[in-house]
């Protein structure tokens, strides 16, 4: 499959004329709960050739195509830059994930690097939070629910549960949030659900869990009563222009490389 990926994002960047700076995993295969039949949620951020971003009238900055189970979304350079500036929480996933299929040397450790000056608490908890809420309301509507919908539920209550008492981005993997949960009887029926999950398919419906209910409603009922109090953060865009400039910037200058050795004359003169 990783072949395959690799090869529809190569089609991509011909299709568009882009260069892909980095695409990763997300959805259930870079959280750690895929089901055998899980689609390929591929992430990149691409950038366009210098002249692009010269023209005063804004473009189409997202590129996405649906090719068998490979689900792919792209957003351009700028369009990225200004999510993370906004503490997007997407945006810090597709950083952090697991499962890396394209990468231009150095971009993502930058990125990562600057991470923690555009995360947002206040905005990271409200996106998580307000994602668990949507997901309770889709669990508590039937006798038996989607594994798949419980698992989401779960992730975003203990991301939210992360953010507030740790202050800080949240890990991608949901095995890694478990530590959050002191009752080892229940870290150990979240493994279990793990293990099912990943020979089930997608429309498994799996029967309503009291204890795990309870568990979330405590979760997300105090994470609501301190979302007044998590810090606002915006962070500069100065670190973010720099890097914007010094991509498109190389681009140019290596375009204009190749530019330069295709007119160099076939025969020169002694």
């Amino acid at each position: 499959m990783r072949t395959e990926i690799l090869n529809a994002l190569q089609q991509l960047e011909q299709q568009h004329n882009i260069r892909i700076l980095l695409a990763s995993e997300t959805g259930s295969r870079a959280w750690g709960f895929p089901s055998p039949d899980s689609d390929y949620d591929v992430r990149f951020i691409y950038c366009h050739p210098l002249e692009w971003y010269l023209g005063i009238d804004e473009k189409k900055d997202t590129i996405e195509q649906m090719v068998g189970e490979l689900d792919l979304v792209g957003w351009d350079l700028r369009k990225s830059l200004r999510l993370m500036r906004k503490s997007n929480a997407a945006m810090f996933e597709r950083l952090q994930s697991p499962v890396v299929y394209l990468e231009q040397s150095g971009f993502r450790e930058e990125l990562l690097a600057l991470a923690p000056e555009y995360f947002s608490c206040r905005a990271g908890l409200h996106h998580y939070l307000s994602m668990a809420f949507r997901y309770r309301q889709i669990c508590q509507e039937q006798e038996a629910v989607k594994l798949k919908d419980l698992f989401y539920l779960l992730r975003t209550s203990l991301a939210s549960l992360w953010i507030v008492e740790r202050g800080y981005i949240p890990p991608m993997a949901f095995q890694q949030l478990l530590p959050l949960i002191l009752d080892r009887e229940l870290q150990a029926k979240l493994l279990a659900l793990v293990a099912l999950k990943a020979q089930v398919n997608e429309k498994y419906m799996h029967p309503r869990d009291p204890q795990l209910e309870s568990y979330v409603q405590e979760v997300m009922g105090y994470c609501e009563t301190r979302a007044a109090a998590m810090q606002k953060r915006e962070g500069s865009s100065e670190a973010l222009n720099q890097l914007f400039s010094k991509i498109t910037a190389a681009d140019a200058a290596a375009a204009g490389a190749v530019t330069a050795k295709a007119k160099e004359p076939i025969c020169k003169s002694l």
